[in-house]
């Protein structure tokens, strides 16, 4: 979601309050509208203990982004970190695996806008229909990028607004509700993965907030504004997604365990089946609208990496007359429909948490060893100096012995794929031509 939120950042002085919203939107995703059942599934009333405790550990996360962003103010957030810390090839594989997340993301959404989907239509539920549908979406973004689109800002305009509403009045509704009768949270325990892989899972929901430190920079003094910025902004996020968890918790009862639309459910016990409709139409803009800015911003990444950073062999660079990144657009596609056959939602958003986990780290490690750089500005004071960065990689390193064997093999995989074309990359092993004297 940060890639949507940051165009909006780019080219003109943001205030205060423009980053919090920024922030806020970008963050705040489909996960909070299909994981609440899932995660309760997992660990019970545990799970809104994993939601709070992950947009902590989180936030300590994004104080690593900030302290870097202030020390290195270049486009391109964890790879280039890597890239002044460790070199050439980590930066590469750092560039690498950022696109990979966008990729995975654009699979996901278009996952979770087949499940929201298979409220209203039950036969989408079924795989031959679930398939043919996903591949007509990733079609239907193909020709979008290729053709270009005017739509988009509206399209990120109106997305955002219907899921900040649905959330503010779901919140609102269920309050109510609940006020009107004697209802306690459910007693039930998990019957599946448990807390830590219920706690990876949330990590999910907060990857958007590697936008904030990018927003940020074009404000007055980030250096004092940025981690203010965060932290109120990471408070409301913990603060939405908790009321939303225990309002699906405290209207649904058990019902809520695997509960495969449970904020759509729970507003229908509420407001009647009108009021469910009324949230999945919502939802699948929303989410669509999602699915539709990653899909513009992820090629054009990968094109960048290609062209303007030379990380990549100039071949994903290439475009069409229309000065659209072909190659990248039909590669990024290609894979998303790769991961949608491979897998469901909760796949991919495990596939997604691998991937941002490896971010998180290199920004980390390059936060360590660049700290103290005299060639850098001095740049924002971590708070509690060196401790948070360790509190957060040691949650990192544990919480990724929890996630599937499936996914670590897809992402050695593509760590594989990333070191060949690395290698056999012309303009890298070419050597530079001698200016004539």
């Amino acid at each position: 979601m940060q890639r949507a939120a940051k165009r909006h950042a780019t080219g003109r002085t943001l205030s205060f309050g423009s980053v919090l919203l920024l922030g806020i939107n970008g963050i705040i995703g489909s996960g909070i509208f299909l994981l609440p059942g899932t995660l309760y599934q997992q660990s019970g009333k545990w799970s809104v203990l994993a939601l709070i405790a992950a947009g902590l550990v989180t936030t300590m996360i994004a104080l690593c982004y900030a302290a870097m962003a202030s020390k290195i103010d270049d486009d391109g957030g964890a790879w280039v970190y890597a890239d002044r810390a460790f070199g050439r090839f980590l930066g590469f594989q750092t560039g690498w695996f950022g696109w990979f997340l966008g990729v995975i993301t654009i699979a996901a959404e278009i996952a979770a806008f087949l499940t929201t989907l298979g409220g209203l239509v039950p036969a989408v539920k079924t795989r031959p229909v679930y398939l043919a549908v996903a591949m007509g979406i990733l079609a239907i973004l193909a020709i979008l990028n290729l053709v270009g689109s005017s739509l988009l800002t509206l399209i990120d305009n109106l997305s955002s607004v219907l899921k900040i509403g649905i959330i503010v009045v779901f919140v609102g509704a269920a309050g109510f509700f609940i006020s009107q009768h004697s209802f306690e949270l459910p007693s039930a325990g998990s019957n599946g993965g448990g807390f830590s892989q219920s706690f990876a899972a949330t990590f999910y929901m907060y990857t958007g907030f590697s936008f904030l430190p990018v927003a940020a920079k074009k404000m007055a003094n980030p250096e004092k504004t940025l981690p203010r910025a965060l932290l109120i902004v990471m408070a409301i996020v913990m603060v939405v997604y908790t009321l939303t968890d225990l309002a699906t918790m405290a209207i649904l009862g058990g019902a809520l365990s695997g509960n495969a639309l449970p904020v759509a459910n729970a507003f229908a016990t509420v407001v009647g089946t009108w009021g469910k409709i009324v949230v999945l139409l919502g939802m699948l803009v929303s989410i669509l609208g999602v699915a539709i800015a990653v899909s513009f911003d992820t090629p054009v990444e990968m094109a960048s990496l290609a062209t303007e950073k030379e990380l990549l062999p100039a071949v994903f660079g290439r475009t069409n007359k229309s000065g659209t990144p072909i190659v990248a657009v039909l590669v990024t596609i290609g894979l998303a429909a790769l991961l949608i056959l491979s897998g469901s939602y909760l796949f991919l958003v495990n596939l997604i948490v691998l991937a941002a986990f490896l971010q998180y780290i290199t920004t980390i490690f390059s936060w360590f060893k660049l700290r103290h750089d005299s060639t850098l500005p001095t740049g924002m004071k971590m708070p509690g100096g060196m401790l948070f960065p360790i509190i957060g990689l040691l949650v990192i390193l544990y919480l990724m012995t929890s996630l599937a064997w499936t996914t670590w093999l897809i992402a050695v995989g593509m760590a594989v794929v990333g070191t060949i074309v690395y290698a056999t990359d012309d303009r890298r092993n070419k050597p530079k031509e001698k200016i004539a004297g």
